[in-house]
C-alpha cells in the first residue's frame, strides 16, 4: 500500500502495478528521507557487480545527510559543469525502498551514461522491475521534462539492462568501449501506446 503522503506525479501517475502482487513506484529522494534509505544505499554500495552502483562502495551512514542535499540539489541544478541535472528516485514496493533510480536531464553521447540509470536489491533482480522502472523514468522524461527521445547505455554483459531498454522499445545505435547505446523515441512510443 502506498501511504496518503508519497502522492503520484500528476500527470503521468508514478505508481505502477507490475508483477505479481507487487506495487512498484518510484519515490523522489527528499532531506526528510529516513535510516531505511541509508540501509539500502549501504547495500547497494556494497555489491561487487552494480552497473549503476548509487555511491561508493564505502558509503557510511554519516554520508546520508550530505548525500540527500547534494541529490535535492542537483534534481534543482548543476552542481558542476560536468554533471547534469538528474532527478533522483527511490524504487519502492508498496512503502519498502528496494532500489534506486536516476534521470539525467540531458547526456554527453561521447560517454558511456545514458538519461537513465537504476539498481536494485539483487532479490529483486531479474523479476521485471527494471523494465516497469525504465517505462516510468520514460514516462517522467517525456510528459514532466519534455524529453522525447533518450539514450540508454548499458555494458556489454549487463543482460538485465539490455532486457530493460529492448522492453521499451530501445533499438541499439552503437556498441563502442565495452558498452551497448540504445535510443529510444519516447513520443512515437507514446503515440503508439495511445492506438
Amino acid at each position: 500500500m502506498v501511504p496518503h503522503n508519497f502522492a503520484p506525479c500528476k500527470l503521468c501517475g508514478f505508481f505502477v502495478k507490475g508483477g505479481e502482487n507487487m506495487n512498484i513506484w518510484l519515490k523522489p529522494i527528499e532531506i526528510e528521507d529516513t535510516q531505511e534509505y541509508c540501509d539500502l544505499l549501504i547495500e547497494l554500495a556494497r555489491y561487487d557487480d552494480v552497473y549503476a552502483r548509487p555511491v561508493p562502495s564505502d558509503f557510511e551512514p554519516s554520508d546520508f545527510d550530505s548525500f540527500k542535499k547534494t541529490r535535492v540539489k542537483m534534481s534543482l541544478e548543476k552542481v558542476r559543469p560536468t554533471i547534469p541535472i538528474t532527478n533522483t528516485y527511490w524504487v519502492m514496493e508498496d512503502i519498502s525502498p528496494i532500489g534506486y533510480a536516476t534521470l539525467k536531464h540531458e547526456i554527453d553521447l561521447s560517454k558511456p551514461g545514458g538519461h537513465f540509470g537504476c539498481c536494485l536489491k539483487k532479490e529483486y533482480q531479474n523479476k521485471g522491475i527494471g523494465s516497469i522502472v525504465a517505462n516510468l523514468l520514460s514516462n517522467i522524461a517525456l510528459i514532466e521534462l519534455g524529453i522525447e527521445e533518450i539514450v540508454y547505455t548499458s555494458k556489454n554483459e549487463n543482460e538485465q539492462s539490455k532486457r530493460s531498454v529492448k522492453n521499451i522499445g530501445g533499438t541499439l545505435i552503437k556498441v563502442e568501449n565495452g558498452y551497448h547505446f540504445y535510443k529510444v523515441n519516447l513520443k512515437e512510443k507514446q503515440i503508439e501506446k495511445g492506438k
